[in-house]
């Protein structure tokens, strides 16, 4: 590696730094600044206000039908993060960008009390984390069917038939 680096944004910063006559680290704010700004309007255009209450509306009839048995908590934080819908870096509209500070304060818990509630509901399968301070609402069992779709679909799932064989018999020889 060279001493100036040798990936490709460190050689686009330098290059927008001697193109405008600034700082490296000015160059890379611009960047920085310019990409957001680009993700914000990629955002508008692929997710309309209409589209996203529809999503919302959605998420929250499945939340009432499917998770009554989650605790009043954990709701509040996914009604909350159902109001940032389509924040997300990605164009995914279910995508939603909030830090643990952020959900805190729009919903009133403590910063571990928003944690919990986060990880109660990931480990119902309500939220998906999808990076650093993102998160994919989803639906428990929403994608079932297309998985065993797939794994019908595959031509020869197995590939070891003594081995697969010895699996199952011990599987059946395992459970009641």
């Amino acid at each position: 590696m060279t001493k100036k680096g040798s990936n490709a944004r460190k050689a686009r910063v330098r290059a927008q730094a001697d193109k405008a006559g600034t700082t490296y680290r000015q160059a890379a704010r611009t960047l920085s600044n310019e990409r957001v700004a680009w993700m914000e309007t990629a955002r508008a255009i692929f997710h309309s206000p209409e589209e996203l209450r529809d999503t919302q509306e959605i998420y929250l009839i499945d939340l009432s039908e499917k998770g009554a048995r989650l605790p009043e908590l954990v709701k509040v934080c996914l009604y909350a993060l159902t109001l940032r819908l389509g924040t997300g870096t990605l164009i995914d509209p279910r995508g939603v960008t909030c830090t643990v500070t952020e959900l805190a304060a729009a919903t009133g818990l403590s910063a571990a009390a928003v944690e919990n509630a986060l990880y109660v509901a990931e480990a119902h399968g309500w939220i998906r984390e999808a990076g650093n301070k993102e998160y994919r609402l989803t639906v428990p069992g929403e994608d079932i069917d297309m998985y065993e779709y797939w794994l019908q679909k595959q031509k020869e799932p197995v590939r070891d038939a003594a081995v697969y064989q010895r699996m199952r018999d011990q599987l059946a020889a395992a459970t009641p």
